[in-house]
């Protein structure tokens, strides 16, 4: 047999290509009323996702009422609310105004019956969106639903890729849109990287 038939043979179309892996991840964009890890929280948006396919498998969304988050001691500051104030976040802040809230408490057994398992969370920089969720969920008294080691940081994967250009969708600091951009983003990011594992 040539040398020519055994690398057409080798490169076959009839050969099997490996699956894409089979595996659900969460991706975590909240909106606040403070900077701090004990901030309130305003809205949870998230997806459910395979990060090295196209597939979103669920989406969740709640406005949380930031009255609750106070008062159970989470805390807002100035220079936050007005950063909401400022007309380049009018379009998310008039819609935000529109929308029907729910105590802190309920927002957060309504995401953990929604995520339904321990899986990784991938929150927008390792200070922020799963740290204040975590602080949510003790000042509630409730059990965060994924292990620690299950937080990720979006932001540190996507600094190794900064070629790969974010595309928004929908509304810009919307808590869900947010998290479908940078789902769609992170997948972007692992196939430019050609990574096999996260």
């Amino acid at each position: 047999m040539s040398i020519i038939t055994n690398v057409a043979k080798f490169f076959s179309p009839d050969e099997p290509t490996p699956e894409p892996q089979q595996v659900r991840h969460a991706m975590l964009d909240i909106e606040t009323l403070g900077k701090g890890n004990n901030a309130a929280i305003l809205s949870i948006g998230a997806t459910i996702f395979n990060p090295f396919t196209d597939d979103i498998y669920d989406t969740f969304y709640v406005a949380v009422d930031p009255e609750s988050c106070q008062q159970l001691g989470l805390t807002l500051d100035a220079s936050t609310v007005m950063w909401w104030m400022d007309d380049a976040r009018s379009i998310a802040r008039s819609n935000m105004l529109k929308e029907e809230r729910v105590d802190l408490p309920s927002a957060l057994y309504g995401f953990t019956d929604w995520l339904r398992e321990d899986m990784p969370v991938w929150g927008n920089g390792a200070t922020f969106d799963n740290v204040i969720i975590t602080s949510a969920f003790n000042a509630c008294r409730l059990e965060k639903p994924w292990k620690f080691w299950n937080d990720k940081c979006y932001r540190t994967l996507k600094g190794l890729a900064p070629e790969v250009k974010l595309q928004r969708v929908g509304t810009y600091h919307n808590a869900l849109d947010d998290a479908i951009s940078q789902t769609k983003h992170m997948q972007a990011v692992v196939r430019h990287l050609g990574l096999k594992s996260l």
